[in-house]
């Protein structure tokens, strides 16, 4: 009984304890939440100002997008008014130089920048005016204003020689007769035009057919050639086969050149005792004489080449 007692004490006093704890916690969880709140409200207005900054600064951003594409539709006008102006400035500048360009050679050599001091035989020249597509290259406006700056500080000389409409009308009258009148040539000479053209297309193939039959001559011909090539190469082997065998046996063998010594030695011999009585032997030698001359005539008369 008395272990019974002293256990529901200490869980008496446990419970007390447990409910003092208790009692704290909730304390402590009241005063979190009511921290909480205030944190809240308090991030709540932080919130609310910072959205009504963002819109206000939102407001502004629209207003200074208006202005900016005010100023963008602004600078467009603008642009578009600058290439406007740049383009009267490029078609006036190209009438200009086709007015210059058409007008009589003696007005021009004292008007114009380029025939200024040349001489009087000039008659032709060749121009070159601005297209659309040089146009392109203008497109830049920086270049475009700096270019204009540059021609209006050195503005060309306001002189035209064409000064009435009919005058240029006239020019454009005269044109056009001569170009009627080139058409009409052209009419004429057209039929003997397009029959030179027939005749040069005949002519050409007729050469052709000419130069195949002469090659064809020419090939003949070198076949020809080839072939004498080929039996005169045949002959002069024989020929020289000949030479290095018999001829040489009969004329520059050992025993040939020992008879040749021996009638030179005999020949000596006979004539050099001529007055001492040897009249008999001396028409034999000179027969002798005369055969080894036309001999050494004949070997002489022989190709170096062969020899």
């Amino acid at each position: 009984i008395g272990y019974r007692r002293d256990l529901i004490m200490k869980i008496e006093q446990s419970v007390v304890e447990e409910s003092v704890e208790y009692d704290r916690i909730i304390k402590k969880l009241k005063q979190h939440i009511k921290n909480f709140q205030k944190f809240l409200t308090e991030d709540y207005k932080k919130a609310c100002a910072k959205v009504s900054k963002a819109e206000k600064v939102y407001t502004e951003l629209v207003a200074k997008n208006s202005e900016f594409l005010a100023y963008v539709s602004t600078l467009t006008i603008l642009n578009n008014i600058l290439f406007k102006l740049d383009a009267i400035r490029s078609v006036l500048k190209t009438y200009r130089s086709y007015l210059v360009f058409v007008a009589p050679l003696s007005w021009r050599q004292q008007h114009d920048e380029s025939l200024r001091g040349k001489v009087q035989s000039i008659q032709f020249e060749s121009g070159k005016f601005v297209t659309d597509n040089d146009l392109v290259e203008t497109l830049d406006i920086d270049n475009m204003v700096e270019a204009a700056r540059v021609e209006l500080r050195n503005p060309f000389p306001a002189r035209l020689y064409f000064k009435r409409p009919e005058q240029m009308i006239y020019l454009f009258r005269t044109m056009e007769l001569q170009s009627r009148e080139y058409l009409t040539q052209l009419s004429k000479t057209d039929a003997p035009f397009r029959l030179l053209q027939d005749r040069i297309k005949q002519l050409k193939q007729a050469t052709k057919q000419e130069l195949d039959y002469f090659q064809y001559y020419i090939d003949g011909i070198n076949h020809e050639i080839d072939r004498e090539n080929y039996n005169e190469a045949h002959l002069q082997d024989k020929f020289f086969r000949i030479l290095n065998e018999t001829f040489y046996d009969s004329v520059a063998s050992p025993s040939t050149l020992k008879l040749k010594i021996c009638i030179e030695f005999v020949y000596e011999e006979v004539f050099g005792k001529c007055e001492e009585g040897h009249q008999s032997v001396k028409d034999p030698m000179k027969i002798l004489e005369v055969m080894y001359e036309d001999f050494n005539l004949r070997l002489d008369s022989l190709d170096f080449k062969i020899v």
